[in-house]
């Protein structure tokens, strides 16, 4: 275990609140720290949300995972748990393309963790809910260097306004819970599916709103740099035509397509509440470099939660993608830049494991000449956000950055966005308008409406006050760093071009240049505005 030596104190660390659906979805479990049991010496965790039942180990089956996944079994067994391996995704793929020790170098093997039945210890048997965090202590109490690595399946949460609340049925925790009914607890309440200050969004205007674009769309050029986006999808629009500068990659197992936007209230149909999320950023990120190529990556619901393990999964395909297009010279398959808006707390900031598989599989990103651009969420605080947290130990190859979010008026910080030494830009994210998924128009209608009658009122057309839920028209209004991360991923592939490199270490010196003046130039900019 890493530490920065820093003496530990109290911190205000935000509540934490969830959607019902991701406590759900995942087993979610919140990280008290009053109770949570710990090695001796170790810091006091701090509160996060992880799959309970779940715990990522360091390398491949056959290879280096093997060592500590023994350790974790003998471990588990005397809390009368089974490690039960899960199928990796990446391992045909690399068995095919002769890549397995790249993969061991930054994979993990996921573990699900399942209770023995006491009189028979051969046989895995449904009883109370497993606790990741309980194994892993226990592990880490045995044999601290053998298990070293073996982390947590943190719960993540979109970096986009509106999430982190108490909206809907939501669950949290902090000083106190927050459920039910769109209350969450915090500084202010949540309600409905409106927003509340010191919810985990902070204080501003609203949220989405559909818009009207009167300009022409970005004019795209051919072989521009390749931009991967993970999030909830790249929804249908005119501007992202599959094949012609967009390319999205198939969902996991069970997530639905971004094409109704409602997955959660089925009964109503009401909009899922970061529905749309993926295809705004791609957007943004087409606004600011038209000639980028997108790679949609979905990992992350409607209801803005994603799984760590979904996440670092896909990362680790996109890892063996960029590993096989720099073998093979193909830079149509190559990776430049990648955006990631959305992530959680660390129940051990400023003293994380540097084999940790969200860390790993990111720095062997950037090794591999890869630009990483993290949004720094949206709670109005200086606690860190991972990975945006992260950016800074990444230093080698092409650089990570952590992005917080700007007003409309390019010189102030948006009060919602957190900051913090370790925020390393800013850039404009408060209102920003850009793509929505033209096939949404759930069930909420306008305030107002008056259908034409000719019969009775000859020239008189259907009249109407806005309808919130209807984005036929492609374009919408949106706030949250989850925007200002892939603001400044598109100006950095604007300067990348198309002018890249086969060689990772050629990409990673490129990319740092291109980094480097791209934030001088908004620091000069913003020092000029204020």
């Amino acid at each position: 275990m890493k530490h920065d030596g820093r003496a530990q104190k109290p911190r205000l660390i935000p509540p934490l609140v969830l959607p019902s659906t991701a406590v759900q979805r995942l087993g979610a479990r919140f990280l008290d720290p009053t109770t949570a049991p710990r090695v001796t010496g170790e810091p006091i965790p701090e509160p996060t949300a992880y799959v309970g039942d779940v715990l990522l180990v360091p390398g491949i089956v056959g290879r280096s995972a093997d060592g500590r996944r023994a350790a974790l079994e003998t471990a588990a067994k005397s809390l009368g748990y089974a490690v039960v391996v899960e199928d990796d995704p990446s391992l045909a793929f690399a068995t095919r393309n002769d890549l397995l020790d790249e993969l061991d170098k930054v994979g993990h093997t996921v573990v699900r963790l399942e209770r023995l039945d006491e009189s028979d210890q051969s046989r895995r048997v449904s009883a109370t809910p497993v606790d990741a965090w309980d194994v892993l202590q226990a592990a880490r109490a045995s044999d601290q260097g053998a298990v070293a690595g073996i982390g947590l399946s943190h719960v993540m949460t979109a970096s986009g306004y509106g999430q982190g609340v108490g909206y809907g049925q939501g669950v949290g925790y902090g000083q106190g819970v927050g459920y039910g009914q769109g209350v969450g607890y915090g500084q202010g309440v949540g309600y409905g599916q409106g927003v509340g200050y010191g919810q985990g969004v902070g204080y501003g205007p609203g949220g989405r709103g559909p818009v009207v674009w009167s300009a022409p769309a970005p004019e795209r050029g051919k072989d521009g740099p390749v931009v991967a986006i993970l999030d909830t999808g790249l929804g249908e629009h005119h501007w992202f035509v599959e094949g012609d500068g967009a390319e999205r990659l198939p969902e996991q197992a069970g997530m639905p397509h971004e094409v109704a936007g409602v997955t959660i209230d089925l009964v109503n149909g009401q909009l899922d509440p970061l529905a749309g999320h993926g295809t705004f950023i791609a957007g943004v990120v087409r606004q600011h470099c038209p000639d980028a190529r997108i790679l949609s990556v979905p990992v992350m619901w409607g209801d803005g939660v994603a799984d760590e393990k979904d996440v670092v999964q896909a990362l680790t395909g996109l890892y063996l993608r960029q590993a096989l297009a720099l073998r093979s010279g193909d830079n149509s398959q190559g990776i430049d830049v990648i955006t990631l808006s959305l992530g959680y707390r660390h129940e051990t900031p400023g003293a994380f494991d540097d084999e940790e598989a969200l860390f790993r599989v990111l720095r062997g990103l950037a090794e591999l000449g890869v630009t990483i651009l993290a949004a720094v969420g949206n709670n109005a605080s200086d606690v860190e956000f991972y990975p945006a947290a992260y950016a800074a130990e990444v230093t080698t190859g092409a650089p990570m950055v952590s992005v917080g979010a700007l007003n409309p008026d390019g010189r102030t910080v948006s009060v919602f966005s957190n900051t913090g030494a370790w925020v390393r830009a800013y850039a404009a994210a408060t209102l920003v308008v850009s793509t929505m998924p033209q096939t949404f128009n759930a069930s909420s209608r306008s305030e107002l409406l008056h259908q034409a009658n000719p019969g009775v009122a000859p020239g008189k057309p259907t009249r109407g006050a806005v309808d919130y839920d209807d984005y036929s028209g492609g374009f919408g209004l949106w706030s949250g760093t989850s925007f200002a991360a892939p603001a400044l991923a598109g100006d950095i592939a604007r300067g990348l071009g198309a002018d890249r490199s086969a060689d990772a270490a050629a990409r990673g010196a490129r990319a740092r240049k291109v980094v480097d003046a791209t934030l001088s130039a908004a620091a000069r900019a913003l020092e000029e505005e204020r």
